[in-house]
């Protein structure tokens, strides 16, 4: 550099030299090159050439100059110009390197989705990354209320297998905060203010719990004989862990999966140990739910022959007692329903209910030889409910009219008040009705005519019968009473109250 203008200004001289020799690297587009400000300079006129041409001639005020020419290799020099307009000292020309910016772009990102509270681990394939100590490319997730969530690289990818010729693999994962249920578009960001979005990059899914709603059957004798088990399950996501744990190991083979939570499965107890066995749901997500004493596997049951052989040393060899005085009876009562559990989704409780039957103690020879059965007989029932359904938009009631055969017995003791049993099946006729809508009104989707159905019955009951005399009697008792409908069983609870004639 020419010393013209520069004998007693040595020092910010020797800094502005080294300032230049420094600029002379590798500058993306749109960054500056500068130098230090030299004493006594009224501005700076700065010189670029290619190929050895001039191609650009300007001046600063400043000791720095923005840098907005196209990508490419060139030379530059400085000149210091004094108040007189004169050239005070120039620099040699130094060689200048301007870059392409480099553009940001998300090539993929992976999981696309998750479920609330999963491990929040992404990996993502992106071009145009920048990683310096001036600046780096940052990332973060956006939802659809402008909330943001910043994620940190804890992975750049620098090893040969997971970088290409233009792009790079990341790991990512959120500094502090976890995104919640929804949908998010994933930004990426370079230092020059470029950036790239990717939307629906990741949808969060609620953490579902699943739910148990029915085990059919639940009690399984053991043995070889092929032991088939259906699951209703509710909540389950796809590919929950389903587990039998219990005194031994059973395996279990699925035979059918609807993909709506009903699923079919072999069991093989042929060396299952006998007792009660849980059920485990588990979803991918981390929701489970656990039932205890879900299935119980029976004793194995006896042959047709051990049967006959225990039959035959019950049976009393004397004469059968006789008959009752009065083995018929008709009877009449009234009762109230009370739906159990998940049953309360559905319907509400209810107090308007009745029964009418009739029943006869039975006259075989054989059954009245056996001690304590003498107070069995079987019998006929119709019973109607009223019970209002849980519909949120209108008032719908649902009318049971239910038709049941069963057994009833009574302790044979000689005592007013005797313990009462009973167990019925049947078919039930469910019809819905409303006070404020015709039955054949349509509802938005559906009239209540459609939602009439022939409905399988089964009820169990205990309590006591207190006898007024030899021909009446008061029944007080509590019916376990369950409603298999195609879509789901209704369980419920009914105290009843009852009196009856006998002839």
């Amino acid at each position: 550099m020419p010393s013209n203008g520069c004998k007693n200004r040595g020092l910010p001289f020797f800094l502005f030299l080294l300032t230049l020799l420094s600029a002379a690297a590798l500058l993306p587009a749109q960054e500056k090159i500068e130098w230090e400000a030299v004493e006594g300079a009224d501005h700076y006129s700065i010189e670029f050439r290619q190929n050895g041409e001039l191609v650009l001639e300007t001046r600063s005020n400043k000791p720095s100059l923005p840098l907005f020419l196209p990508a490419g290799n060139y030379e530059f020099r400085v000149k210091v110009i004094n108040t007189f307009g004169k050239i005070a000292s120039e620099s040699e020309w130094s060689p200048l390197k301007i870059t392409a910016p480099s553009i940001p772009f998300i090539i993929d990102f992976s999981p696309r989705e998750i479920h609330d509270g999963s491990e929040y681990s992404f990996k993502s394939r992106v071009s145009g990354l920048v990683l310096n100590a001036e600046g780096s490319s940052s990332f973060i997730l956006e939802n659809q209320d402008g909330k943001q969530i910043k994620l940190e690289i804890t992975d750049n990818g620098s090893s040969e297998e997971n970088q290409g010729e233009n792009w790079k693999q990341l790991t990512l994962e959120p500094e502090r905060k976890k995104p919640a249920p929804g949908s998010w578009t994933l930004i990426m960001t370079n230092p020059d203010g470029r950036e790239n979005r990717m939307e629906n990059a990741l949808n969060v899914l609620e953490k579902l719990r699943p739910r148990i709603r029915k085990i059919d059957p639940d009690k399984i004798p053991a043995g070889k004989n092929s032991n088939i088990v259906v699951l209703q399950i509710s909540g389950m996501e796809k590919n929950a862990v389903i587990r039998i744990n219990g005194p031994s190991e059973i395996p279990t083979t699925l035979i059918d999966d609807d993909g709506e939570g009903n699923l079919e499965y072999s069991l093989n107890l042929e060396n299952a140990e006998t007792g009660w066995y849980s059920l485990t749901v588990t979803n991918p997500s981390g929701g489970y739910v656990i039932k205890e004493k879900a299935i119980e596997v029976l004793p194995e049951p006896p042959t047709p022959e051990e049967i006959a052989a225990a039959t035959a040393l019950k049976i009393d060899k004397k004469e059968p007692r006789p008959l009752p005085e009065y083995p018929h009876s008709i009877f009449g009562g009234w009762h109230f329903s009370f739906p159990l559990s998940s049953s309360k989704e559905y319907y509400n409780d209810s107090y308007i209910g009745f029964s009418i039957g009739y029943s006869k103690n039975f006259s075989n020879d054989l059954i009245r030889r056996i001690p304590g059965f003498n107070g069995l007989s079987w019998e006929i029932l119709f019973s109607y409910s009223n019970v209002k359904t849980t519909y949120p938009l209108t008032e719908i009631n649902l009318n049971h009219s239910d038709f049941l055969l069963g057994l009833k017995y009574v302790t044979p003791f000689n005592f007013p008040l005797n313990l009462l049993i009973r167990a019925s099946l049947g078919m039930g006729f469910s019809t819905y009705t409303s006070p404020g809508h015709e039955r054949d009104e349509w509802l938005g989707s559906f009239t209540l005519r459609e939602l009439d159905s022939l409905d399988f019955i089964n009820r169990f009951a205990a309590g006591i019968q207190f006898t007024i005399s030899p021909r009446w009697y008061i029944n007080l008792s509590c019916d376990f009473t369950a409603y298999y409908y195609l879509s789901r069983t209704v369980w419920a609870i009914q105290p009843l109250l009852e009196g009856g004639w006998k002839w």
